[in-house]
């Protein structure tokens, strides 16, 4: 449920999203379409983010993208490629405020319209 509010919140914000709800799905929807940034939640059926992750890493198109993790409990050590953690519950406006380097609407756009 918390992936399709983010999906919704994010869209409205101007943002291209492409979900996926456990972490093969993820690297499967990865390899057909490269993101600019990956939300991620560590806590996923079928391949956990720990994992996903890992297998990322050894894609070398898909390496360097910016990873931004959103998880119930505090990082064990910072993953190459995480840029961001946000313990959940986390606020919306801090997930699109870590996520604004990478498009949406600016703060400043959405007062205005």
């Amino acid at each position: 449920m918390l992936r399709e509010v983010m999906t919704v919140l994010l869209q409205s914000e101007g943002y291209a999203v492409a979900g996926a709800g456990d972490g093969q799905a993820a690297l499967s929807e990865l390899r057909r379409e490269l993101a600019d940034v990956i939300v991620l939640d560590m806590a996923m059926p079928v391949m956990d983010g720990w994992a996903f992750l890992a297998t990322k890493a050894r894609i070398p198109v898909a390496a360097a993208i910016p990873v931004v993790v959103v998880s119930g409990s505090p990082p064990r050590d910072r993953p190459l490629g995480v840029v961001a953690w946000l313990e959940k519950p986390c606020r919306l406006d801090g997930l699109l405020r870590m996520l604004q380097p990478w498009g949406g609407r600016s703060p400043a756009a959405r007062t205005r319209s």
